[in-house]
């Protein structure tokens, strides 16, 4: 029986942390990224007692090392893991480097819908001047205080809506309560 104070995660990225794990994988590389071996993994996952399992992203595409070069966003992924299971945690890597909070609070939220209540959120950090550069904004120099900042905006965004602002009331024609929505007054 197992016990229930013990939660164990893990890391489901690929064929494993080694650069070159890709390499004994007992399927060709064109296979890694398709939806069933996405699914297969997080089933074998969840049937091997995790409580959770992490995806890990980076803002930058990979380069020519010697890896698969391609990947789908953590973000994906974890959407179509928490669709594909109903007991596993599911915890992106998304970082706060770049990215808008607003996408960032919205793309989690549906996780946790599609999980109903299962996922998380690794927050990370893109301290490379590359990933400023493909992302074409300006190069952030302190990363720890814009994570800090895009953490707390996004946290705000999700506590913006009370519980029952959703209203769908038909015979007035109104989808939302505005008095049940709040603004956000962020300075960062």
């Amino acid at each position: 029986m197992p016990n229930p104070g013990l939660h164990l995660a893990i890391e489901i990225d690929g064929d494993g942390a080694h650069p070159a794990a890709w390499r004994r994988a007992a399927h060709a590389p064109d296979h890694l990224l398709t939806s069933h071996r996405v699914r297969s993994v997080a089933a074998v996952v969840e049937n091997s007692g995790f409580t959770l399992a992490t995806v890990d992203d980076d803002l930058l595409p990979p380069d020519d090392r010697p890896h698969p070069v391609g990947r789908i966003g953590a973000v994906e992924r974890a959407a179509f893991i928490a669709a594909a299971t109903s007991t596993l945690g599911v915890v992106p890597t998304v970082s706060t480097t770049y990215t808008e909070p607003f996408h960032v609070s919205s793309q989690l939220a549906s996780i946790d819908h599609i999980s109903v209540g299962r996922a998380g959120w690794l927050v990370s950090e893109s301290v490379a001047a590359e990933a400023a550069r493909a992302w074409g904004r300006p190069h952030v120099e302190n990363t720890r205080r814009e994570a800090r900042d895009s953490t707390r905006v996004v946290r705000d965004l999700w506590d913006s809506w009370e519980d029952d602002a959703v209203i769908r009331d038909v015979a007035t024609s109104r989808y939302l309560d505005r008095d049940r929505l709040h603004y956000i007054d962020f300075v960062g």
